[in-house]
C-alpha cells in the first residue's frame, strides 16, 4: 500500500526548506516592539506572504502529479488522470492573460508532471514505511536516485526557461538570476537529502 501521507509530508517539508532559503524569512518580534516599530510588523507580514506564495509555486506541479499518481495507484486510468490535469491547467491558462503562465510553459510542465507521476508511483509501489525507506526501495542506489533528481532538475529548468522567454515583467536577466537561486537552493537541499538517505 502506498505511503501517501509520509510522501506528501516530505514534499511540503522540502518546499518549505527551499522557500525559507530563498525568502530568508526573518521572524520579527511580535509584541511590544510592534507598537513602537510598525515597520517590523509590515516586514513580517510581507515575508510570510512571500514565503507562502513561494512554497505554493514550488508545490504546484508536484501537487497535480501526486494526486494523479495516487488515483492511478488506486486503479484509475493514467490517460484519464492526465486529461484532468490538462483541463485544470487549461482553466488556469484561460484566467492568466498577462502573467508568465502560457501555453508553452504549460506544455513543458506536462513533461515535468509525467516524470513526477512516475516517481510517485515508484514510491507508492515500494511499500516503504517512511519516505526514506520508500526512496531506498524504489531507487536502490544513490546514483539511481541522483539520476532521477538530475532529470527532474532539467525538466524544471525547461519550464522556467519557457516562462522567462514569455515574461512581461522585469528584465530577463533578473528572472534568470532568480531561477538560478531557486535551482542552486533546490540542488543543495535535494543532494543533502540524498546523502542522508544513502549514507
Amino acid at each position: 500500500m502506498g505511503n501517501f501521507q509520509n510522501i506528501w509530508h516530505h514534499e511540503v517539508s522540502q518546499a518549505e526548506k527551499i522557500a525559507r532559503s530563498l525568502v530568508k524569512a526573518r521572524k520579527a518580534d511580535v509584541g511590544w516592539k510592534t507598537v513602537f516599530v510598525p515597520s517590523l510588523t509590515l516586514r513580517y507580514l510581507r515575508s510570510k506572504r512571500t514565503l507562502r506564495f513561494t512554497r505554493k509555486n514550488l508545490l504546484f506541479t508536484k501537487r497535480l502529479a501526486f494526486i494523479a499518481a495516487k488515483e492511478i495507484y488506486r486503479g484509475n486510468d493514467r490517460a484519464n488522470e492526465m486529461g484532468l490535469i490538462v483541463m485544470k491547467t487549461r482553466k488556469i491558462l484561460e484566467k492568466e492573460k498577462k502573467g508568465l503562465y502560457t501555453e508553452q510553459v504549460r506544455s513543458k510542465q506536462m513533461n515535468e508532471i509525467e516524470c513526477l507521476m512516475d516517481h510517485y508511483l515508484r514510491l507508492f509501489n515500494s511499500d516503504g514505511e517512511s519516505f526514506e525507506t520508500s526512496i531506498k526501495k524504489a531507487y536502490s542506489t544513490k546514483n539511481k536516485y541522483l539520476s532521477f533528481l538530475n532529470r527532474l532538475q532539467r525538466l524544471e529548468q525547461e519550464v522556467f526557461l519557457a516562462a522567462v522567454g514569455q515574461g512581461r515583467k522585469g528584465r530577463k536577466e533578473d528572472r534568470l538570476g532568480g531561477f538560478g537561486k531557486v535551482q542552486a537552493v533546490s540542488v543543495k537541499v535535494r543532494n543533502k537529502e540524498a546523502e542522508r538517505i544513502f549514507k
